[in-house]
């Protein structure tokens, strides 16, 4: 999964996994996930119930599954998957779980699957973030980045909200923390250029752009109205598109589905 393969919060936030294993592939974005937590953790987790999850197995070639978290039962959280068959390959897993406000992730062991449900533990320390508060839209634009040591150079969106974006580029020398200035062209809905920070950068080896990048905006007041206009311009479309099939986003390089 990645994160823009749907678009849900989760789905906007986890980068694909890539052959990593379980720990590596949390280390890879737990510092987006800056609150530890060890005490009443159940007064977290169990408050609500169908939510959004999303659960990696122990499997390398596993890229999230979506389940709804079904909320606690005797110390122990339940899951139920969207879509596809239930099995038992998560016995070590990484759980992600969005409650509206907060989403949350956290090692959890199985302790035994029942009536179509998988039953972890409680775990003993969780990480929370808060949510995105602008889900992104995929689309199909360029982006035009002016960078410090004066190189310009045209990059190609995939997706974008009101206050951060990711791009494809074949340049390999992208860092997380650079700086800088970026103009947006989306077609049919305008231009935005604002100052943009680098926050992760993958590798996607075997495709078209090898390196993806995923930036967060600094706007001033008349540039996040030109950002929002954008989104919402792109987000109209995008609502029209999925309710006319013969125009189906499906094509999208990095458009994947569970």
């Amino acid at each position: 999964m990645h994160l823009s393969a749907d678009n849900t919060n989760i789905g906007m936030l986890l980068p694909m996994r890539v052959g990593l294993g379980l720990s590596e592939y949390q280390q890879l974005i737990i510092s987006d996930f800056s609150e530890s937590i060890v005490d009443a953790v159940d007064a977290h987790l169990c408050q609500s119930i169908g939510l959004d999850a999303v659960l990696f197995s122990t499997d390398a070639t596993d890229d999230g599954k979506r389940f709804a978290f079904n909320g606690c039962d005797h110390g122990g959280l339940i899951f139920s998957p969207k879509s596809g068959p239930l099995n038992d390959v998560y016995q070590k897993t990484l759980v992600f779980i969005e409650t509206g406000v907060y989403i949350y992730t956290f090692f959890a062991d199985l302790k035994y699957v029942f009536s179509g449900e998988l039953h972890f533990s409680l775990p003993r320390m969780i990480h929370r973030r808060r949510t995105r508060q602008s889900k992104r839209v995929l689309l199909d634009g360029n982006i035009i980045l002016k960078r410090k040591d004066g190189r310009k150079m045209l990059a190609k969106l995939v997706d974008f909200s009101p206050t951060g974006a990711s791009f494809v580029t074949d340049d390999t020398d992208f860092s997380v923390g650079e700086m800088m200035l970026a103009e947006f062209e989306i077609p049919d809905c305008g231009v935005c250029e604002t100052v943009v920070t680098a926050v992760r950068t993958e590798h996607h080896p075997g495709r078209g752009f090898h390196i993806l990048v995923a930036i967060k905006m600094a706007l001033t007041t008349d540039q996040k109205k030109k950002a929002e206009h954008l989104y919402l311009c792109k987000k109209a479309e995008e609502i029209k598109n999925l309710s006319d099939p013969s125009r189906s986003s499906h094509g999208h390089p990095f458009a994947r589905k569970f």
